[in-house]
């Protein structure tokens, strides 16, 4: 088995996630081989880990917590010529590998490649065309969002297989998509007891952590929290994520850009501050972690990700500084009554197996 993967690299949700599903691969099959074409932060997360090509990618500029079409179009007006040649480029690199199969996101250079070659093609994502268009019935979006739908359901039927990861667990049905379970990368049962965990990071008390992601959305968010944090003393919030080093004066706020133990940390926190992608909400859901979740604006897979978990989190916009000590406030006063919601779900994480099971078939 050869696969192709094509991989985002806005932030580093979708590197994780693929890296989870490549890794269930590989327990599968040991032969299997592996070659990743990424840009940005999946570049960086891959090119030490498997043979990588780097690919031009999205370009999302910002530091708040909205996503702007106009400056995103400005900044994107010539990445479709550059797809157009470096479809052609890639045609050549990738032929000598000949994958079995390919697979990818959001990328539309990974269907438009799987058609030159004449390979099948899977995308996995977490935007739910069908949850949308329930949310639609209810809910009054913007032009810019039904953009986005557009554009993501375009890919969608491009390809010849569309797995979509939940957030919740539970069995869904659709003839046009293949829902799974949750996707993480390691299970919490598999890793050392919360008590190891604290002695091994070092830490006094369990944290509050701050999940910025990969890209740079939240650096203001992050801003506010180091100068809301010192009304809660008795707290600790460690932020992670972002390309931007965020300074602390706060004695109770430290930053780290990324940690490959990410999971530990998580494992013994005491609570989740996140925007609303997949990856963080999937396993923060499956360590059973309060959560306080800032949805990016006008971005349409964070807007849903925020409305599936609105039962079992704080889901807030954020405003300014004064509003943010509110909701902060809130939260930590509701983490126990959210923990208990989390404790009561029952999450089967075994989204990866499924993902090999599905490309199997695909393939037969």
């Amino acid at each position: 088995m050869k696969i192709l993967f094509v991989i985002t690299g806005v932030g580093l949700g979708d590197a994780t996630r693929e890296e989870a599903n490549i890794k269930a691969f590989l327990k599968r099959k040991p032969s299997t081989k592996i070659l990743v074409c990424g840009y940005g932060n999946s570049y960086d997360y891959f090119k030490n880990k498997f043979p990588t090509i780097k690919i031009h990618g999205y370009q999302i500029p910002g530091k708040s917590l909205r996503f702007r079409v106009i400056p995103f179009l400005l900044k994107n007006y010539l990445l479709p010529l550059f797809w157009f040649f470096e479809t052609l480029k890639l045609k050549r690199k990738v032929r000598g590998f000949n994958p079995d199969v390919i697979i990818s996101d959001f990328e539309p250079i990974g269907v438009t490649l799987a058609k030159l070659l004449h390979k099948k093609c899977v995308v996995i994502f977490g935007y739910d065309p069908a949850q949308f268009e329930a949310y639609t019935k209810t809910h009054n979006v913007s032009k810019k969002i039904l953009l986005e739908s557009k554009f993501f359901e375009k890919i969608y039927n491009q390809a010849n297989m569309v797995i979509i990861p939940t957030l919740l667990g539970g069995e869904k049905k659709s003839l046009l998509y293949n829902y799974i379970h949750p996707i993480i990368r390691v299970s919490p049962e598999k890793m050392p007891s919360e008590k190891i965990l604290i002695k091994k990071l070092g830490l006094k008390k369990k944290p509050i952590i701050v999940m910025l992601g990969g890209s740079n959305f939240g650096i203001k968010l992050a801003q506010h929290i180091e100068q809301v944090a010192k009304k809660f003393p008795d707290e600790q919030f460690l932020i992670f994520g972002s390309q931007t080093t965020i300074k602390t004066s706060a004695p109770n706020v430290a930053h780290k850009k990324f940690v490959p133990n990410f999971l530990e940390y998580l494992k013994v926190c005491n609570g989740v501050v996140t925007l609303a992608g997949q990856k963080t909400l999937t396993e923060s859901i499956v360590f059973k972690k309060p959560m306080l979740v800032f949805p990016i604006e006008e971005h349409i897979e964070q807007l849903m990700n925020a409305y599936s978990v609105k039962d079992v989190a704080v889901v807030s916009k954020y405003v300014d500084e004064i509003y943010l000590e509110k909701v902060l406030k809130y939260f930590l006063e509701k983490r126990g009554t959210m923990a208990a919601k989390l404790m009561e779900l029952k999450v089967e994480a075994d989204g990866s197996e499924q993902v090999v099971d599905l490309v199997y078939n695909i393939l037969k």
